[in-house]
């Protein structure tokens, strides 16, 4: 399990760098609007993330099982409560504090919600498949 945590903190720190890179583009330096530019920014790192994931991190879990988009959209909808969690926190700590880059709280966000996002892919997204029920 641990070396499924690792591999998942790595994957999800590809997505980051993903992630804040273009969140800083377009809302620091362009000045789009942050909630907006956050949920861009998440459909193309949880994309990144899902194939990560499933070609790495939980590659043992899906040997019968190749890229697909019901495992994306399964993967995408398990996500969306981690964009729930991370948009909460961006916009509390916009609301909380006067930030220079709003890039920083996007990365707590990020983080906040990370844990909720390895649980849902372990468990319910990348599960192994229950060969009896077939």
């Amino acid at each position: 399990m641990l070396k499924k945590i690792i591999k998942f903190g790595v994957t999800g720190g590809l997505g980051t760098i993903t992630n804040l890179s273009l969140f800083f583009v377009f809302s620091d330096l362009i000045g789009l609007n942050p909630t907006f530019v956050s949920v861009g920014c998440f459909l193309v790192a949880c994309t990144q993330n899902y194939i990560i994931n499933h070609l790495w991190t939980f590659k043992v879990q899906n040997k019968e099982q190749g890229l697909s988009f019901a495992l994306w959209a399964k993967f995408l909808l398990a996500s969306l409560f981690g964009l729930a969690i991370n948009l909460t926190v961006l916009n509390l700590l916009i609301r909380s504090f006067s930030w220079q880059y709003k890039v920083i709280p996007q990365g707590i966000g990020i983080l906040v919600a990370m844990l909720f996002n390895f649980i849902a892919s372990n468990f319910f997204v990348f599960k192994k498949a229950d060969k009896t029920a077939r």
